[in-house]
């Protein structure tokens, strides 16, 4: 079954995040749930002033304070506010700006999420990057985040890979691990070009190293100078006669030719470096001649196409002007009353029926004319933009394996699988992603290239050898980056010399608190089969598991969930970890793609229950908790790239694990994981569970180690991508930080209980 309801294609929502308390249902269901329930809902809210007194003579009244709080708050605490259904850009700014303007980088930042979201008007992505520099260039992460995602997307930015990537690294404090994640999964992948950027670049290098030179050759003139003045004073000292003298001086000559000598060898060395730029250039000018003369080639076809264009306009001009002499011969001849002008006007008819015949002919040949002509322009565009550009190898994610069969999770160490005894091979089912492109892939040395479908998915057999038999499964990519897994297979009865266990670095993680919420019991939409099953088991794993602190709500209504939501944002803390697990009816407002979980007292044609996710987003940019992890079956819109998370590489020492995992525990993190993409998903298919909640439980299960939601959703898509097809349904699990909600890189942990 397909969880969804009929009107936009709604679907059925999972969602994961850290927050929860121990209690499990929210208060009693009130009278008018819907009014006090939109009280709940965070604002913009400017404070009043505060009266205070200086001295015992002194009264004054402070400055207006903006915050983000629930309305209900706003109003007990005499605020003003607008609720963000009903604001626009004026009032939106109203709170934020005064203190944008006085260079405070919260408020900075605010205004330009206000800018890009484009409140009440469209978005104005070249006055939020403004505000947004502002506020980067003060270290705000928020704010370097932000930006980044502008520069990457080319948002009111000349779009330029290599300054996002520059800002994600400053935001992560962590460069090394920051890299390029376009969340491709095909086995080919364009690079990027930027040519005008480089040119750039090396004219300002070249004008550096120009007033470098200079400086240098002022600089040797004027140790000459010096130089020559010091031989001269030797000299007098000789024929004076001071030994003294005549010794310190044929030391700080020498002193000074060798640092003459120097900053020669200097110039000598920028002048290789410029030569070195200029072939450098030369070199990329050569390879645009080529693709110039495409264009120039490209131009005249477009230049003959408006030739054609205009001439087939004329024609058509001319068609018409006789078309106007026929129509007011035949109304001249209808008003005549002989039958000879009846006649004549039945002619005229016909001729006016052969001339519309002949009209719609040449506009149809005029529209595949300028058909024609948009395809020049189109490719006169592209070749314009290669002309102007040059490849610039930006860094990117190595590739990654994720295995399905067997279940294993590869974090440390080597992992046992058991296998039945008397079998002759083990299949291996996996999938294999790779952002810069696939290269080569091969199992235990052997090339298994053909292997590998569109999806990334892969199935080998494996021969079984003996009792123990090892697999190591190698991923390259195009930029020559390299990822291994290796685990060993088993048969039943053998053992294998036990690898070191696991062990739980010595770092504060925090707190973990969740709340999981599960709908399938609905009063006006279709009822769901799984949901509270899911809801269960998850909650049932992350308390006994993971020692979270769950709050479980079953069949829960709009004002239960954003009570719940309130009240752990009022009583966590900024050492807390808090995870959402939603699984329900989902639905997505394609207008703007703003997606909506649906509670049990929603319906279907009045969104007034509804819980979008901006309002779901607002609540979370309000709490002041480290981390914390949204897991949605269903849309969720408004995230980031995925290239603001950082991702440590396979290969790396202990000691490197355990100082990516304390940098990224210290990150203020808000990350999303979906079941899919904005279509349906599936509702059964994992027998209890819905494909996405059984593969999320298995890989919590199978996991022993601290684990990144990185890697969750690394693994659990493949699983869910592989399940999904056998019903024919390309359901492919999405992740990334959301938008506008205060994420400041980082990510969510897991960190499994040690027995």
């Amino acid at each position: 079954m397909v969880r969804s309801v009929e009107r936009n294609r709604s679907s059925r929502a999972l969602a994961c995040g850290i927050v929860v308390l121990a209690a499990c249902a929210a208060g009693p269901v009130v009278a008018d749930d819907s009014q006090n329930a939109t009280k709940l809902l965070v604002v913009d809210c400017l404070l009043p002033g505060q009266v205070r007194k200086l001295g015992t003579s002194v009264t004054y009244l402070t400055a207006r304070r903006a915050v983000k709080t629930a309305a209900g708050d706003c109003e007990i605490r005499g605020g003003e506010y607008v609720q963000s259904d009903r604001g626009n850009y004026a009032s939106a700014l109203k709170i934020w700006l005064p203190g944008a303007r006085d260079g405070d980088k919260v408020a900075q930042t605010y205004v330009g999420e206000i800018f890009e979201k484009g409140v009440g008007t469209s978005p104005d992505h070249a006055a939020a990057a403004s505000w947004y520099q502002k506020a980067a260039d003060q270290g705000y992460a928020r704010a370097q985040i932000n930006l980044g995602f502008l520069y990457e997307k080319g948002l009111g930015v000349a779009k330029d890979p290599v300054a996002a990537l520059n800002l994600y690294r400053k935001a992560s404090g962590i460069a090394d691990a920051i890299v390029l994640d376009d969340g491709s999964t095909g086995t080919t992948q364009s690079r990027e070009r930027e040519l005008s950027s480089l040119r750039r670049e090396l004219e300002q290098t070249r004008t550096q190293l120009d007033n470098a030179r200079k400086e240098l050759e002022r600089q040797k003139r004027g140790s000459q100078s010096e130089l020559n003045q010091i031989k001269d004073q030797r000299r007098q000292a000789v024929d004076a006669g001071n030994s003294t003298e005549v010794k310190r001086l044929e030391t700080l000559l020498t002193q000074r030719e060798s640092e003459l000598s120097r900053r020669g060898q200097e110039v000598t060395r920028l002048e290789q470096q410029m030569s070195g730029f200029r072939t450098q250039l030369a070199s990329l000018q050569t390879e645009s001649t080529g693709l110039r003369e495409q264009l120039e080639r490209a131009r005249e076809q477009l230049s003959g196409s408006h030739k054609e264009l205009t001439e087939r306009r004329a024609e058509m001009a001319d068609t018409q002007r006789r078309l106007d002499t026929t129509r007011a011969d035949l109304d001249k001849q209808r008003r005549e009353t002989t039958s000879a002008a009846q006649l004549a006007a039945k002619r005229l008819q016909e001729q006016l029926l052969q001339r519309e015949a002949d009209l719609k002919r040449q506009s149809e040949a005029l529209a595949r004319a300028e058909r024609e002509a948009q395809r020049y322009r189109d490719e006169m565009a592209k070749l314009e933009q290669d002309v102007q550009s040059q490849p610039v190898l930006v860094a990117r994610l190595p590739p990654s394996i994720q295995v399905i069969e067997p279940p294993i999770v590869l974090t440390r160490g080597t992992p046992a699988v058991q296998v039945r005894g008397g079998a002759g091979t083990r299949d291996v089912v996996g999938r294999v992603t790779a952002a810069g492109g696939l290269l080569s892939f091969s199992v235990n040395d052997r090339n298994e290239d053909k292997a590998v479908d569109a999806n990334g998915l892969f199935r080998v057999a494996i021969p079984l050898m003996g009792k123990v038999t090892p697999v190591s499964l190698v991923a390259i990519d195009q930029q020559g980056k390299r990822s291994m897994v290796e685990f060993n297979l088993v048969l039943d009865g053998a053992t294998v010399a036990a690898g070191v266990a696991p062990k739980t670095p010595a770092l504060n993680f925090g707190t973990f608190y969740a709340l999981v919420i599960g709908n399938e019991k609905y009063q006006h939409l279709a009822q769901l089969k799984t949901a509270v099953n899911d809801a269960v088991a998850v909650s049932d794993v992350l308390t006994k598991k993971y020692n979270f602190k769950t709050t479980t709500l079953k069949n829960a209504t709009r004002y239960q969930i954003l009570s719940e939501l309130n009240r752990l944002r009022a009583q966590l803390t900024e050492n807390d970890n808090l995870l959402i697990y939603y699984a329900g009816h989902g639905e997505l407002d394609k207008a703007n793609l703003r997606g909506h979980w649906l509670p049990v007292d929603a319906e279907q044609q009045s969104d007034a229950n509804w819980i979008s996710s901006v309002a779901i987003t607002d609540i979370l940019n309000a709490m002041t908790v480290k981390h914390v992890l949204v897991v949605a079956d269903s849309c969720y819109s408004g995230a980031l790239t995925r290239s603001s998370i950082g991702q440590l590489e396979s290969g790396r020492s202990e000691e490197e694990r355990v100082n990516w995992l304390k940098a990224i525990s210290k990150m203020r993190s808000r990350v999303v994981l979906t079941s899919g993409g904005l279509q349906p998903v599936l509702d059964s298919g994992g027998g209890n569970h819905s494909v996405f909640a059984r593969s999320f439980l298995e890989v919590l299960n199978v996991n022993s180690d601290v684990i990144e939601a990185r890697r969750v959703y690394q693994e659990l898509s493949a699983r869910v991508l592989n399940d999904a097809l056998r019903y024919r349904i390309e359901q492919v699990p999405q992740y990334a930080p959301m938008q506008f909600a205060g994420h400041e890189s980082g990510d969510f942990l897991f960190v499994r209980v040690q027995n």
